[in-house]
């Protein structure tokens, strides 16, 4: 488990929507989108020139999962690029280039997505630890709920929480997938810092 008390809101590169952008469910707004493979499985990637607003991982349903992404940014226009996806995953997985990320959300919901940002690769937290981070002591299962409700998923950490009693708890895309992602954190965590 991890003491949140040392990390710093500051540095993180997390963009809102503004409340007309949230009114108008993407209106105007280019989004380039597609597929490609990471080391974690094949994923979904959406974009648009102020950052990433979209990543889940698709386990054999294409559908569902771009479903689930137009359905957040319906009156997007939206421009398939697989090539273009390919290269942002790349730099992601390969050589860990870090881009804005777009959200929309609550106010709430913002401050979870922003608190999660915050721990280190390698480190696990509970809901309970996230709850105090933002100094909502009393708001786990809202903080729970923000966190289920995250839309870009590996990029804002939320397989880096589990359950007050350490079991793994849900995770859209698969608990074995939140185990993977843990071990692997945790193993690079290990080699740096040898």
């Amino acid at each position: 488990m991890s003491s949140l008390s040392n990390f710093d809101l500051s540095d993180n590169y997390l963009i809102g929507v503004t409340p007309k952008e949230w009114r108008e469910k993407g209106k105007d707004v280019l989004i380039i989108y597609g597929y490609s493979d990471t080391p974690f499985g094949e994923a979904l990637i959406g974009f648009t020139e102020k950052g990433i607003c979209y990543f889940g991982f698709i386990d054999n349903n294409k559908e569902l999962i771009f479903g689930r992404f137009q359905e957040l940014w319906e009156n997007a226009n939206f421009l398939h690029n697989d090539d273009k996806a390919h290269e942002y995953l790349e730099n992601i997985f390969i050589k860990n280039k870090k881009y804005n990320l777009l959200v929309k959300g609550t106010n709430f919901q913002v401050n979870v997505w922003r608190a999660l940002l915050n721990l280190p690769n390698g480190v696990v937290a509970t809901y309970q630890d996230m709850a105090n981070f933002i100094e909502k002591p009393k708001a786990v299962r809202a903080v729970a709920s923000a966190i289920g409700k995250n839309n870009i998923g590996y990029l804002i950490p939320c397989h880096r929480v589990i359950a007050k009693s350490g079991a793994m708890s849900g995770y859209r895309w698969g608990i074995e997938r939140k185990k993977i992602l843990i071990a692997y954190e945790s193993i690079n965590k290990e080699i740096r810092e040898e």
